[in-house]
Parts: structure tokens; C-alpha cells; sequence
């Protein structure tokens, strides 16, 4: 009878510690990325602030993928893309109502949403990107 009981019990109490297992490492793997996540770039950015290197930022969390344009021009001067810790590969500027007329801005690369004037006065001395 206890032979029996063993033969059952120990595949089950097997597979739930393999389970238990899987679930732990995941976790610390997610963990992991996420700490990816928030190194800031590996060369200077055009401009620096919380989309570059302030992890404890919410809104670097929330827009993790950033344009610096020209308002006036709508040109995109920098990029980054904190989940990939790279530029931001064929950044679309999607110009929408509340961007100033002119001046260095930060926007959100998916939805264009403007997140930060940089600088009101424009593109005159800006570093080259």
C-alpha cells in the first residue's frame, strides 16, 4: 500500500517542484530585463533628462521609446528606445496639435505625443546627433 502511495505521490511532488521552479526563474528573468530596460545609452544622447537616464522616472516607463525633433521642422534630431537601449529605428514624426512652433521637443515615438520642451529658443547650437 505504501509502495502504491510513493509511485503516485513522488511524480506529482516532482512535477509541482519543477513547476515552482519554472514560475522562479521567469521571474528573475523578467527582473532582469526590466533592469535592461533602464541603462541609460552607451553614447550621449543630443540631449539628456529622464528619457536617457533617470530610471526612477514614471514617464520613462510609460514612453519608452522617444523622438527629439525640431519643432519647427518637424526633423528628428535624437532617438532612444529604452527597451532595446538603442536609437529608435525609423523614427515617424506624428506632429500633433500641442507642439510648440518652435523650439527642441521630446515626444512620445509611438503616438507623437508631446512630452517635454526641451529648449523654446529653437535649434540654433544644438550638438550634432
Amino acid at each position: 500500500m505504501a509502495g502504491q502511495l510513493v509511485r503516485i505521490a513522488a511524480p506529482l511532488i516532482v512535477g509541482a517542484a519543477a513547476g515552482i521552479g519554472a514560475i522562479i526563474g521567469a521571474s528573475l528573468a523578467r527582473d532582469r530585463a526590466q533592469l535592461r530596460e533602464i541603462e541609460p545609452p552607451g553614447r550621449p544622447l543630443a540631449f539628456e533628462g529622464w528619457w536617457s537616464s533617470d530610471a526612477s522616472s514614471s514617464l520613462a516607463h510609460a514612453h519608452p521609446a522617444v523622438l527629439m525633433v525640431d519643432a519647427t521642422s518637424a526633423r528628428v534630431i535624437d532617438s532612444w528606445d529604452r527597451r532595446r537601449r538603442a536609437r529608435v529605428e525609423h523614427p515617424v514624426v506624428r506632429r500633433t496639435p500641442e507642439w510648440p512652433r518652435e523650439g527642441v521637443i521630446v515626444v512620445d515615438a509611438a503616438t507623437g505625443d508631446l512630452l517635454t520642451v526641451v529648449s523654446p529658443a529653437g535649434p540654433a547650437g544644438m550638438p550634432a546627433a
